[in-house]
């Protein structure tokens, strides 16, 4: 996308780019994130690009805590996010097969079919952005379950706050104290929001990463991670609009003095993403 100003812009790469970020990837057998939808939930999968032959992308399964395989078949959907220097790319493809693992991890191996294009933005989008003090975006959430198949439901299913900030990956909510015990580490939800009151309302789901008490006292925030997006041509086009959210916000931010929550990585460096897209260092 060439002509504008802001450097949150997506980039949509085809053909000879595409190989060459995905050819790079393999060659540093670069860690990704692969989402997947099943049983009407979100669910994501640490995995590391192993090779790439023809047409095809052979991926494994790094995620060492779950001995479980990936419930995922042949020609299913997936989302990939790679993460490569001071960009991130995300697409969307299909499982096309499976193999035995030839390392020594004990991975499952999926291949996967390379796809037509590359989203690539620059990871200061996944930096949180302040929502303007002119506006007051209320969130509206209700329950969708849980990560780890508990049976638990909350005393509430359905919850109102306000959004403190954003990112590409996504939200910092704060709701009033007492509905606290409704609220778990790990727990998904859906959300809808509406970034500017001319606008129409965005709605995603996420998943509870961070619960925090809030300022005040009488608020607590919750850090809520953007679930999906990269997975289907509709979740990009909700991600466009985020992204063009944050550039707004900024914009509005830079006019009345306050400078953005910017951080950022020096190449190699290792990291875990806040629910709210900061970053972490381990």
């Amino acid at each position: 996308m060439q002509g504008t100003d802001s450097m949150n812009d997506v980039e949509i790469l085809k053909s000879e780019e595409l190989r060459e970020v995905l050819e790079k990837a393999v060659q540093k057998n670069t860690a990704a994130v692969l989402s997947h939808l099943s049983k009407g939930q979100w669910h994501t999968t640490n995995i590391a690009l192993r090779a790439m032959t023809g047409h095809t992308l052979h991926v494994e399964t790094i995620e060492q805590e779950s001995p479980h395989p990936v419930n995922i078949e042949i020609n299913q959907p997936v989302g990939l996010c790679i993460h490569q220097e001071f960009n991130k790319y995300i697409f969307e493809t299909v499982v096309i097969g499976f193999e035995t693992s030839k390392s020594q991890t004990k991975g499952q191996r999926i291949l996967l079919d390379l796809p037509e294009s590359i989203d690539r933005m620059q990871r200061r989008a996944y930096n949180r952005t302040q929502v303007p003090k002119s506006l007051n975006v209320r969130v509206l959430f209700w329950h969708r379950g849980y990560s780890d198949e508990s049976r638990q439901v909350p005393l509430e299913n359905y919850w109102q706050g306000s959004l403190l900030n954003i990112s590409a990956g996504g939200i910092q909510i704060a709701v009033d104290f007492d509905q606290k015990p409704n609220f778990k580490i790990g727990q998904l939800v859906g959300l809808q929001f509406t970034p500017m009151s001319y606008q129409k309302p965005i709605h995603v789901e996420g998943q509870v990463r961070h619960i925090a008490q809030g300022v005040e006292g009488q608020k607590f925030c919750i850090g809520i991670e953007f679930i999906g997006l990269e997975a289907s041509g509709q979740g990009r086009r909700k991600l466009r609009r985020i992204i063009n959210t944050i550039n707004n916000y900024e914009k509005k931010n830079r006019r009345r003095g306050k400078k953005p929550e910017v951080l950022l990585n020096s190449p190699g460096q290792t990291e875990t993403l806040s629910p709210f897209g900061a970053s972490e260092h381990e």
